[in-house]
């Protein structure tokens, strides 16, 4: 039993004794602590009652008129001195089950102002067991009996003090009331206080175990006037340092000032809580040179309506263990330093309907260990609004606003935890920091705008959770930065901010699931080695210039995400190392590109749509950038549905490139390359593939449909393109062209219902070589070579065309075929003119309408070795005006002819006046012996046979 307990009840036994009724109720020890939960509205349940003046003490604080009028219209606290509103009552949504908080595992804030209860500033459990020892037989008497009421008349004189204090008072002084033996004696002591300035020479210390009010005798809005406890020597003004003591302050102000040589000692206390419990109501507190209220070790206290400001150093501290909890319109401001500070393991702060603002330093510092819950609190003009610093330390805030502080609106650092839900930070430097390794905080449904740098940062290895939360107006929305630091995004949005949305930079990390990144300058940014960034279900777009960048070395992963109308870039990498990992991604509608790739960085795309951008749906420019598309689309793009250019590699696997304005794909400039399998560029504008100013195509396996004029293409000298396997019909115009210099190979291609061509090497140095190739039903020619061009043909077919299988035109053009077959053709087999040259060893020319073989003009050229002619239509060859036609061991079944100055009014015939043809029908033993087999032979032999054919042809006399 505490020892104000039991000296109540010794003198209640006392008292019991005198009147001889000891043989009723007993008396019953307390089992155990007493605990208490959150206080309730209900106050005294006993009536009270104003003790007749016996004392001269009491006599001097009764003889008032005013004292007595003041306590009949404050009937609330003369009912049983019952403790007043402290407006916290339970918030039913606190434990709420939220399942989106649930699923997040974020621990939801919970009520926690139950340090007081309604029976600590009441002598009702006094007075119910005294009743019962002072009534002895009479124990069963009513509630309104007559002897009850006496008896509980009696005892309330007994356990309740009332004195006053005042300059015209019997006690001047705090300190004088609280030590005479009234005071001592009584289980309840209520101190009025007159109203005006007293200066008090000495800390009026509550030491013993009693429970007292202190109130002002006139509320100033009563009289007009301030109640104020003012210090004349530097010293503390009121002390609680008993641990049984509970002290009720209301309508009082205490201010501290110190008027000696110092005017920065930190240690000087307005008022402390050594143990205890003390509640301030309508207070006001200043210490000029130090703390407000400092409550240590097992104290506790509650300010409630209260202005704590102005103090040198912090408003309210808790440390050592010591409780505070600020309730019901507080207002912290104008303190040096922190407004509200609790530091150390066991120290705690609840805050709940509070303004803090325009402290120094910091509203609110949790240190050390300490704790600190706030609810619906407005943070503003300070320079840090909430810091949460050290291991163990913590703060868990919800509904606050936390704003316009001149840096940072709530920081965590060290090793210390945040929990912020449903609060907003604005217009600070920056909204909500995390910093050092083991800091983390979590923000839930929480509003991070327009705070002047960033809205969420976390850095030097600290965490940051976000789930709901808004980041817009920023200058970036979030930042993640340095070696270990994590952000982790869920269901939040980065919008409207200036630069970035979410900026990853030096190593930092960033994970966001389900997020908005849109209206920024660059929705996500990965900068720098090391940086990281992973992108789960969001949304980049309506940027000013990209969606997603990596640079310097940054790595980003996207999955399912989507990047759209962005001014420049959906997506983009930059410089050595960067690197993009892209799978079931969109990017569409952008203002120049889809997926670009630059200066060295590296992306690879699985499942991919890159569609409707205005140029181009991939780009890849620069040494050594490489972009790997698997199963992928690039549709419908302005430009290019793959670009590649100044040294970059595009490589493309399963992938559709269809409906793009000008082109499927193009490479361009030397040491670009694109690879292409089993892809499909088809119903492009103007090309399916094209390799132009010395870029490189490979392509195996793949579609090129469609297209408005060619299927692929090599333009340019240097240019190359490599063909497998793969199928190039029913373009515009060509299925497959080598222009102005440029190089194509295909292998096993079919080139098919071109609506003109379907081979065409054209220009100086053009060269087209074909193996196993079709080309079949073109609107008008099989295989051309003009303007100098070249074809080289080995085991083809070039059939069923419109006009002829294969053309030579052009002085310089040349075709060399080996082992092919120009079977059904609507005019030639073959047609050499205007100075073309054309080879054929062992090949197959037969049911062409016209001719097998045509040649006219002068300086047309046609040699013909161990070739086959069938069926052909009116002649097998036809050779006019001044061509050379040599025939070695080639059986021409069907007639010959040579036309001789017959005007040349054949197809194509250039106007270069027509001269006598010569046809050369040479011995078949004259190169018998350089005969090879029918089968199939590598280039390298066809490479060798062609040059034993040249020289023999030189010895006979073909030119």
């Amino acid at each position: 039993m505490s020892p104000a307990k039991k000296q109540r009840t010794e003198q209640a036994e006392e008292l019991a004794s005198s009147e001889g009724s000891y043989s009723s109720s007993p008396m019953y020890e307390d089992e155990g602590e007493e605990s208490f939960p959150m206080a309730a509205e209900s106050g005294e349940r006993v009536p009270f009652f104003h003790r007749s003046p016996s004392s001269p003490e009491q006599q001097a604080a009764s003889q008032s008129p005013v004292e007595w009028e003041s306590h009949k219209r404050d009937v609330a606290f003369d009912q049983a001195t019952k403790v007043e509103d402290v407006g916290t009552a339970h918030v039913s949504d606190f434990a709420s089950d939220d399942p989106s908080v649930k699923d997040q595992q974020f621990p939801l804030l919970r009520n926690c102002f139950d340090s007081f209860d309604e029976f600590d500033f009441s002598f009702s459990d006094d007075l119910e067991r005294m009743l019962a020892f002072a009534l002895g037989t009479h124990s069963r008497a009513g509630n309104n009996s007559f002897v009850r009421l006496l008896n509980s008349n009696v005892l309330q004189m007994i356990l309740c003090c009332e004195l006053t204090i005042g300059p015209t008072r019997y006690y001047k002084t705090l300190r004088s009331a609280l030590s005479c033996g009234s005071a001592k004696c009584a289980a309840l002591v209520k101190i009025y206080v007159d109203p005006g300035l007293h200066m008090l020479e000495a800390e009026a210390e509550v030491k013993e175990p009693t429970r007292l009010i202190i109130r002002s005798l006139a509320p100033p809005e009563a009289s007009g006037e301030k109640t104020v406890f003012s210090s004349l020597q530097g010293r503390p003004l009121l002390r609680v340092s008993c641990s049984d003591a509970k002290v009720h302050v209301s309508d009082v102000d205490f201010i501290f000032r110190h008027d000696g040589p110092s005017t920065t000692d930190l240690k000087q206390r307005c008022i402390w809580v050594t143990e205890g419990k003390l509640l301030l109501q309508r207070c006001g507190i200043t210490s000029d040179t130090g703390i407000g209220i400092c409550v240590l070790r097992s104290g506790v206290v509650r300010v409630d309506q209260c202005e704590i400001s102005n103090c040198g150093f912090v408003g309210i501290a808790s440390a050592q263990g010591g409780v505070a909890e600020i309730v019901n319109r507080c207002k912290i401001s104008g303190n040096r330093h922190f407004g509200v500070l609790a530091t150390d393991s066991g120290s705690s702060s609840m805050i709940q309907d509070s303004e803090f603002t325009g402290n120094g330093t910091y509203g609110i510092g949790v240190g050390a260990g300490g704790q600190l819950k706030a609810l619906n609190c407005e943070i503003s003009n300070n320079q840090v609004g909430i810091i949460s610093k050290g291991f163990g330390s913590h703060v868990s805030l919800r509904d606050c606003k936390i704003n316009r502080n001149s840096r940072i609106g709530v920081g965590v650092r060290e090793g210390a935890s945040a929990m912020v839900q449903g609060c907003q930070m604005q217009r600070n430097l920056y909204g909500a920091c995390v910093s050092n390794y083991e800091s983390i905080i979590s923000l839930h449904k929480s509003d991070l705008s327009e705070n002047l740098t960033h809205g969420l940062g976390a850095s030097d290895g600290g965490t940051a959770e976000a789930f709901f939360c808004t980041m817009q107006g920023n200058q970036v929305g979030v930042v993640s930065k340095g070696q270990g630091s994590t952000v982790l995004l869920n269901s939040s949005k980065a919008n409207k901010n200036l630069r970035i949305g979410v900026g990853i930079r030096e190593a930092g990390k960033a994970k966001c699931v389900q997020c908005e990144m849109v209206e920024n300058q660059y929705g996500v940014c990965a900068l720098n080695y090391g940086a990281s960034v992973s992108l789960l279900k969001c949304v980049a777009s309506q940027n000013e210039r990209y969606g997603l960048s990596s640079s310097d070395g940054g790595f980003v992963q996207a999955t399912d995400c989507l990047f759209e109308n962005n001014l420049q870039l959906g997506i983009g990498a930059w410089h050595s190392e960067s690197r993009v990992v892209l799978v079931r991604c969109t990017a569409r509608r952008n203002g120049r590109t889809g997926l670009a790739s630059r200066v060295g960085s590296n992306v690879v795309a699985t499942d991919c749509a890159f569609n409707s951008n205005q140029q181009f749906g991939v780009y890849v420019s620069g040494e050594s950038s490489v972009i790997t598309l698997k199963n992928c689309a690039a549709n419908s793009n302005g430009l290019y549905g793959v670009g590649c250019s100044e040294g970059g590699l595009a490589q493309a696997a399963d992938t559709v490139l269809d409906k793009n304005q000008q082109a499927g794909v193009v490479a361009k400039d030397a040491g670009s390359a694109v690879a292409l399998r089993n892809c499909n560029a088809s119903s492009n504008g103007r090309i399916g593939v094209a390799a132009i100013v010395g870029g490189h195509v490979e392509a195996v396996g793949c579609t090129l449909k469609h297209n408005e004029r060619v299927g692929i293409g090599a333009w340019h000298a240097g240019s190359k393109v490599t063909l497998l396997k793969s199928e190039a019909s029913e373009n515009g115009a060509t299925g497959i062209s080598a222009i102005d210099g440029g190089v194509l190979r295909a292998v096993e291609c079919s080139v098919i219902a071109n609506r003109r061509v379907g081979v065409v090497a054209r220009d100086g140095n053009s060269v087209i070589s074909m193996h196993k190739c079709i080309s079949n039903r073109n609107g008008r020619i099989g295989a051309g070579a003009r303007g100098q061009g070249s074809i080289e043909a080995v085991e083809c077919f070039l059939s069923d065309n419109v006009q002829s299988g294969v053309v030579a035109q052009d002085e310089g053009s040349k075709v060399a075929l080996v082992q092919c077959s120009l079977e059904g053709n609507g005019s030639f087999g073959i047609s050499v003119r205007s100075g073309g040259l054309a080879e054929m060893v062992s090949c197959m020319i037969r049911n062409n309408m016209c001719a097998g073989a045509y040649a006219c003009h002068v300086n047309s050229r046609v040699a013909m070795w161990w070739c086959n002619t069938l069926d052909n239509g009116p002649t097998v060859l036809n050779s006019r005006d001044g061509c050379v036609v040599k025939i070695f061991d080639s059986p021409l079944q069907g007639s010959y002819k040579v036309i001789q100055d017959t005007p040349c009014d054949m197809e194509g015939a250039a106007s270069l006046g027509c001269q006598s043809s010569v046809v050369d029908l040479a011995y078949p033993e004259f190169v018998h012996s350089y005969q090879i087999s029918g089968k199939s032979h590598s280039k390298l032999i066809y490479d060798a046979f062609f040059r034993i054919l040249q020289e023999n042809f030189q010895r006979v006399g073909v030119k």
